[in-house]
């Protein structure tokens, strides 16, 4: 499992049970939920990215164009 497969539910569980509520309370209730300890190296950028990305900020980079042909 990959840090963003890990991270995935625990932010959209955390958005979904926060909805409505101001900008403020809703940065905190995800930074009350980040469960990797300190705040820093790979698996905290990895967060933040996919924070952006189900908050609508950011286009995920995970998608893979079923037209492109395997290189070897």
């Amino acid at each position: 499992m990959t840090w963003r497969e890990h991270a995935r539910p625990i932010i959209a569980k955390t958005l979904r049970d926060n909805k409505g509520k101001s900008e403020k309370e809703i940065r905190k209730a995800l930074r009350d939920a980040y469960p990797y300890g300190q705040r820093k190296h790979h698996p905290y950028k990895i967060w933040c990215d996919e924070i952006k990305v189900q908050r609508g900020q950011k286009v995920s980079n995970t998608f893979i164009d079923p037209s492109q042909t395997k290189l070897f």
